[in-house]
């Protein structure tokens, strides 16, 4: 007989590891993958990537915390945060800073796509 697998906690672990390694790879100056956005959006270096590096990290770590551990009524305001949070950041990188001047571009559309996946992923969990 084949087990259920707990499909949410494994998606929730997975996008609290991806934001707290992209957190941490922000502020020891990776610049590839999430952080080339943040490059491009003129975060790097200054007190809005910073914030959101910090973000990432406090966001991410915690949300690993929650899946071994009870954080109450955290949890429900961490996933919530997280969502409008990354909201923002797609808003500022894809939209926002001139960077609908690029959309035929494949990177703008890749770059969308990848973003799109986590805001989803964080949509499910956000309960």
């Amino acid at each position: 007989m084949a087990k259920n697998i707990n499909i949410t906690g494994i998606l929730i672990f997975l996008v609290g590891a991806f934001l707290l390694l992209s957190g941490i790879s922000a502020l020891t100056g990776e610049t590839s993958g999430i952080n080339g956005f943040l490059s491009d959006i003129g975060a790097r270096n200054n007190t809005l990537g910073i914030v959101i590096a910090v973000l990432e990290i406090i966001g991410g770590g915690l949300l690993i915390v929650s899946r071994f551990m009870s954080i109450g009524r955290l949890d429900g305001i961490l996933r919530m945060a997280l969502l409008v949070i990354w909201i923002v950041v797609i808003l500022l990188g894809f939209f926002l800073n001139g960077a609908v001047k690029h959309i035929d571009t494949l990177g703008w559309w890749a770059g969308l796509v990848n973003h799109a996946i986590v805001l989803v992923i964080l949509w499910m969990i956000k309960k």
